[in-house]
């Protein structure tokens, strides 16, 4: 598998379940979170017109935005 990165923001339930979905499927992650990173944020709205977080990115391409119930 690729590098992935899930884009996040704090206190977004969404987006801890997201991460808690990925923990427990064992896969390799880095997390973002785009409200302490404001470099990140503008990045994924201007690179992956992603307006919600999360915001999963996998080998540089957007996997999904939002949350879709899985991992």
């Amino acid at each position: 598998m690729g590098e992935v990165v899930i884009y996040t923001k704090t206190d977004c339930p969404y987006c801890q379940k997201v991460v808690q979905d990925y923990k427990a499927g064992g896969i390799n992650f880095k997390e973002v979170n785009t409200s302490v990173d404001a470099a990140a944020k503008q990045f994924v709205q201007e690179k992956f017109s992603a307006g919600i977080v999360p915001v999963i990115v996998k080998d540089g391409k957007l996997v999904s935005t939002g949350y879709n119930g899985g991992g």
